[in-house]
């Protein structure tokens, strides 16, 4: 993707945070009409920027309500001599560190140990924050609906048992340094190597953009 794409994209997910916040405010019958109507704009637009039908941008933005803000996707690292953990994603085929969107009423260390555990079958303890990303920030990180920030956390392994589920088809540690074919939405190769940075340099304050 081009920086001309990257802008546009920007500009359609700004209009469409202004119809979102606008209609969580608004009061009166001529504004909310207004806000409707940018909002559809902003459909049209990111169906024709990312030629998905529009029903399906419809579909996937559906719910979302109230003051627009950044989602937040966490994610977890965990070593065993060396290796660290990756499942493997049925719906791509391509592997990730464990992890998913945070959750309501849980807090974002939990979130990691909990997605760690449904995903694989291993029990973890979160242990530190190594880093926080604005993905917008970085250009390697594949472009979204949304706008994320990860949130990347360094486990540490406690117990558990690999554990395939409907979301995960195989689950297993791998050499830094010959990853598997990643699922670019999720996981990218310098997530791997920040979290592996960590590991050998527990002392290194948590990046953060």
């Amino acid at each position: 993707m081009d920086h001309q794409e990257q802008q546009w994209l920007d500009w359609v997910e700004q209009l469409r945070a202004i119809a979102q916040n606008g209609l969580a405010y608004a009061d009166g019958h001529f504004d909310i009409e207004r806000y409707h109507q940018l909002q559809t704009i902003a459909h049209d637009m990111t169906a024709l920027l990312s030629g998905a039908p529009r029903s399906k941008v419809d579909q996937y933005f559906v719910g979302e309500n109230g003051y627009t803000t950044p989602k937040l996707d966490i994610r977890a690292g965990v070593f065993k001599d060396d290796k660290i953990l990756l499942v493997k994603e049925r719906s791509d085929g391509c592997w990730a560190l464990p992890g998913g969107w945070a959750d309501v009423c849980e807090s974002p260390a939990l979130g990691a140990e909990r997605e760690t555990l449904e995903e694989s079958g291993y029990i973890v303890k979160a242990v530190k924050l190594v880093a926080v990303r604005d993905t917008h920030r970085h250009p390697y990180h594949p472009r979204n609906a949304h706008h994320l920030l990860k949130l990347l956390f360094r486990c540490e392994l406690q117990g558990g048992e690999a554990k395939e589920n409907i979301e995960i088809s195989e689950i297993d540690f791998f050499d830094v340094n010959q990853l598997p074919p990643l699922s670019q939405g999720r996981t990218i190769a310098e997530d791997v190597a920040l979290m592996v940075k960590h590991k050998d340099h527990p002392d290194l304050p948590t990046e953060f953009d």
